[in-house]
């Protein structure tokens, strides 16, 4: 089978998969009649699109929830990044710091929530960027120390041996090695930063998907506003993870990678 035979056979398995998801979708509110079907939350999205919730575009709650995810997401990678590398290079800081990491590392980062906010108010975003910044950057460090601590000795031997310094053995062989560890590290910490963001907002916000698919329990169950915003969540995650892939595919050219 020829390569692009494969790649239609992918893209057919791909759009199986997903007709197979709104299949089951249909079957279960066809069973419970509670539950929206697919139809009904393609109609319900097009009446949020006609009938704004507190006056506000549907538009401005998607870019308020990417607003927050995004700025909280390229922190914790900067920062997760930073101290996955000390931890794989510097011993001394490892000894220091990794049980106080490890220790942490377990708590989920909805437990954060009633501490943050009595530190930094409800008001404002801050809050909800420590949120989604504590719950992406753990996946992010265990990636980036584990990718640096895995480096195949005989790379570092070559570079010694070419005479290669510390600081040049890391950016030419070590980091580029850890790539494709470092952005499934992202991809995972994407996963629960969205979990954290919708947390944020259905505690306390007045935009977001989150505040979207709280609103679709205040009065009577909207269950078709709450799948609008499952939705919404799904397709932005999708999104932003589909960028991740091209640029990692960038990055790593020597790496047949199929877009997640």
């Amino acid at each position: 089978m020829s390569k692009v035979k494969k790649i239609d056979v992918y893209y057919i398995l791909s759009i199986l998969s997903v007709l197979l998801l709104l299949a089951v979708w249909w079957a279960a509110s066809a069973v419970n009649e509670s539950l929206a079907s697919p139809g009904q939350t393609v109609e319900r999205f097009f009446r949020l699109i006609e009938n704004p919730i507190m006056g506000k575009p549907v538009s401005v709650h998607i870019l308020a929830s990417m607003r927050r995810i995004l700025v909280a997401f390229f922190a914790a990678s900067v920062a997760g990044v930073g101290l996955g590398v000390c931890f794989g290079i510097f011993p001394t800081f490892r000894r220091m710091f990794w049980p106080v990491f490890s220790i942490l590392r377990p708590v989920p980062p909805l437990a954060w929530i009633p501490i943050v906010i009595l530190w930094f108010g409800v008001i404002g975003d801050t809050s909800k960027y420590i949120i989604i910044f504590i719950g992406i950057i753990m996946a992010i460090v265990i990636n980036t120390y584990a990718s640096i601590s895995e480096t195949d000795p005989l790379f570092l031997k070559a570079a010694k041996t070419l005479g290669a310094n510390r600081w040049q053995t890391l950016v030419h062989v070590t980091l580029p090695n850890s790539i494709p560890a470092i952005f499934a590290g992202m991809k995972t910490g994407l996963s629960t930063g969205w979990m954290s963001v919708v947390a944020a907002e259905m505690i306390a916000a007045k935009e977001g998907i989150g505040f979207l698919i709280n609103m679709s329990m205040k009065t009577t169950p909207d269950t078709a506003l709450d799948f609008v915003g499952i939705v919404l969540v799904a397709l932005c995650s999708s999104l932003v993870s589909f960028v991740l892939s091209v640029i990692e595919r960038k990055l790593c050219p020597w790496l047949e990678l199929d877009v997640k």
